[in-house]
């Protein structure tokens, strides 16, 4: 949106021009001229510098009674450069002169950013770029040794497997021949059984090795 610059007339006494002494612009403005009492002509006219970088549309203004007259200043470079813009009335007889500077910084604020709040801002970046990195580090090491002990795990796993598979090869390569032998040695307790004395504990002996050794074949 365009700068404007304000103007009255006939506000104060007849032909009396209101006017700011000084007015910045980074661009094109507008010149708004208000018109308090009677009919007037206002005249316009840029000078030095001014006129080498801005232009008017007309110089001569007529503004009725109460209306407000809107003059487009145009500015074909920004700057910098200084010059004046005079407002005339009453056929010359009264003038005003409002310094007027075409700046290309003109209407913008500056914004001051204190040092500390930036020296913060590195801090706290520096903070968590490294605890990111610490943690990185832990769950690493956290996952290799979770990976070291499933490793190690694993061969006695195996070994457990591969004994407990010797164990019942062997087992049943035994069986057979130690069945054999248990009821060899029953059949021989049950028949000293029938004898008298020694021979028929020495039978009952047998027979209970015997029973206990078949168990034991049955379970395992």
């Amino acid at each position: 949106m365009s700068e404007t610059l304000a103007v009255h007339l006939n506000r104060d006494r007849l032909h009396s021009i209101e006017a700011p002494d000084s007015f910045e612009t980074a661009d094109s403005f507008v010149i708004e001229i208000e018109n308090h009492g009677e009919a007037a002509h206002a005249h316009l006219r840029l000078n030095n510098g001014l006129a080498e970088v801005a232009s008017l549309p007309s110089g001569n203004h007529y503004i009725r009674t109460g209306a407000v007259s809107r003059v487009p200043v145009s500015v074909h470079d920004t700057g910098p450069v200084r010059g004046t813009l005079t407002v005339a009335t009453a056929y010359g007889s009264e003038t005003h002169d409002i310094a007027v500077s075409v700046e290309p910084t003109a209407g913008k604020q500056t914004v001051e950013i204190d040092e500390s709040l930036i020296q913060g801002s590195n801090r706290s970046r520096t903070t968590t770029r490294s605890s990111n990195t610490t943690s990185t580090t832990s769950t690493g090491s956290s996952s290799g040794r979770s990976a070291s002990r499933r490793a190690s795990s694993q061969p006695s796993s195996s070994h457990h497997s591969s004994r407990r598979s010797s164990v019942g090869q062997s087992s049943g390569l035994d069986t057979p021949v130690l069945l054999g032998g248990t009821a060899l040695v029953i059949l021989l307790g049950v028949g000293l059984l029938f004898l008298e004395g020694i021979a028929m504990f020495v039978g009952a002996l047998a027979v209970l090795g015997g029973l206990v050794v078949a168990g034991y074949l049955l379970l395992y």
